[in-house]
């Protein structure tokens, strides 16, 4: 049967929190670095673009620079396998601060929810990307106990976060992990969703 010509991908740019990210340019090169083809999300952070199997390297720019770079396969498929609905997933992070939105752990716990691991994988994809910065992995809490035990288990969730990531390869001498408690709330501790807000992990960019 005759290899597969060409196919329609949906490229996708989102943030961490899965929100698109608009007006961003994707450009797309052989092994060689000879350009084939290029686009230009919309308002919910997608395009399509038509593809051949083959090694790329993809290219993600915003008003003119450079903010990111990926390799990715796509192997001839064999027999009657086709490419159909192919979505390529672009993760870029424009903020220098951001929460993990959904970064769970086990109650009054430095346990991560297994639930929750996809998260910091994509944290390892972008941090991967920034190879020469340096971040700061904040852990904070609700005002739930005593301000000493939230200290305390802020730091113990900064670490715990860091380890992981450091398992996957990530240099630890650019992660510094931060607790800060109940300290800094972004919400009131009066309400359920409030406190929720507050129990949060929070990555910055140093430098």
């Amino acid at each position: 049967m005759k290899a597969q010509d060409s196919f329609d991908a949906q490229i996708l740019v989102k943030n961490f929190n899965e929100l698109g990210i608009s007006n961003a340019e994707v450009q797309l090169y052989d092994t060689n670095g000879i350009f084939v083809s290029k686009g230009i999300t919309d308002l919910e952070g997608q395009f399509i673009m038509n593809m051949k199997p083959g090694k790329y390297h993809i290219k993600l720019y915003q008003e003119g620079n450079l903010k990111k770079e990926r390799v990715i396969n796509l192997p001839v498929l064999e027999g009657r396998r086709i490419y159909n609905r192919v979505r390529i997933f672009v993760l870029y992070e424009e903020r220098k601060q951001f929460t993990l939105e959904n970064l769970l752990f086990e109650y009054n716990s430095a346990n991560i929810e297994a639930t929750s691991f996809y998260i910091l994988d994509k944290l390892v994809d972008y941090l991967k990307n920034e190879e020469n910065s340096k971040f700061e992995i904040a852990g904070h809490t609700d005002n739930v106990g005593s301000d000493k035990d939230n200290q305390v288990l802020s730091e113990s969730r900064a670490k715990a976060v860091i380890v992981y990531l450091v398992e996957q390869g990530i240099d630890e001498k650019r992660l510094v992990p931060k607790g800060y408690g109940e300290s800094v709330p972004v919400a009131d501790n009066a309400t359920d969703d409030g406190r929720a807000q507050n129990r949060r992990t929070e990555v910055k960019k140093l430098e």
